[in-house]
């Protein structure tokens, strides 16, 4: 009897005890997984700036709170893979003691279990909300290797003459001309386009289309005391569901000239335009709805503009 009472009392450390550790273990990846990914969408991280290092770290934080984990530290939130000096992955690490029972016989309290979640940026290849103006592959390359990526021309007006005039696109190919222009500035186009897509080079340079649909989105701006005198969105805060940010195309030439073809994509924060369609405004890296390529934020991957979906690697 003795004897068949410590095998029966070892199976039910076993089953019961393992079998608590076990669900546990599901319940940690889970407040990892939602931790990592809801705070990731804050990524990519200034690694010299505190306060928005503080921020995401907090956030992720939060999201295990949420979940039932309640002991998570800034220690357990890990940033890394640092590009232009900015934090684009973040690891979560979700630790947990589950007290034993039966297995205390055998002089076993409890079982230390850790789960960890990893999400990190990935250049957006297939998108929607596109813009119909964008800029070519050799000019946004130039300036992130220059980091001029701030108070940009991004469109010229009737008689800008330079050779950074991009022009309006044709986005669905059907040549709907000044009104269906309009509309995808203000409101960008409802149809996807992926990296490959050729599109059309839009006739005339749409300068009272680009004029409406610039004051219609800039002004939808309801964040930072937009409504009421404030700044609005800018470069150095904004909301990334912001209207003044637009997902403008980055392309190449094609061989007839009369079409581009899309290389990538970058976001885009409206700061300013005049009455002759010039439009300034600043490149942003930030995370957005699309389909991601897989690969890795880094020097050298093609695609990579600052427009980013986020992904669990691991």
């Amino acid at each position: 009897m003795a004897v068949s009472m410590v095998f029966i009392m070892g199976m039910l450390a076993l089953v019961i005890d393992l079998g608590l550790a076990f669900l546990s273990t599901g319940e940690q990846q889970k407040a990892a997984d939602a931790a990592v990914y809801s705070s990731g969408r804050l990524l990519p991280v200034p690694i010299g700036n505190t306060a928005k290092v503080n921020q995401i770290k907090n956030s992720a934080i939060n999201y295990a709170s949420l979940n039932g984990f309640e002991d998570l530290t800034q220690d357990d939130v890990i940033l890394g893979k640092v590009r232009n000096g900015q934090y684009t992955e973040i690891k979560v690490i979700v630790d947990n003691s589950v007290p034993m029972y039966f297995a205390k016989i055998f002089g076993i309290d409890y079982l230390d279990l850790s789960r960890s979640a990893v999400a990190k940026l990935s250049p957006i290849n297939r998108t929607t909300g596109v813009v119909p103006i964008g800029l070519t592959k050799e000019e946004i390359e130039s300036r992130i290797a220059n980091n001029n990526l701030t108070h940009v021309t991004l469109k010229y007006g009737v008689h800008g003459g330079s050779t950074s005039f991009f022009g309006a696109l044709d986005l669905d190919g059907q040549g709907g001309g000044a009104s269906d222009y309009r509309i995808w500035i203000s409101q960008g186009y409802a149809g996807e386009i992926s990296v490959g897509d050729i599109l059309l080079e839009e006739s005339g340079n749409m300068v009272g289309p680009t004029y409406q649909g610039f004051d219609e989105r800039y002004n939808a701006c309801t964040h930072f005391g937009a409504q009421v005198g404030g700044s609005g969105c800018t470069a150095e805060d904004f909301e990334p569901s912001c209207p003044r940010i637009v997902k403008v195309p980055v392309y190449s030439f094609g061989t007839d000239k009369k079409t581009v073809v899309v290389e990538g994509f970058a976001a885009f924060l409206l700061e300013n335009q005049t009455n002759d369609g010039y439009i300034t405004g600043s490149f942003l890296n930030m995370v957005s709805n699309g389909a991601s390529s897989g690969n890795n934020v880094g020097e050298g991957t093609e695609g990579d503009f600052g427009l980013y979906n986020l992904i669990l690697s691991e």
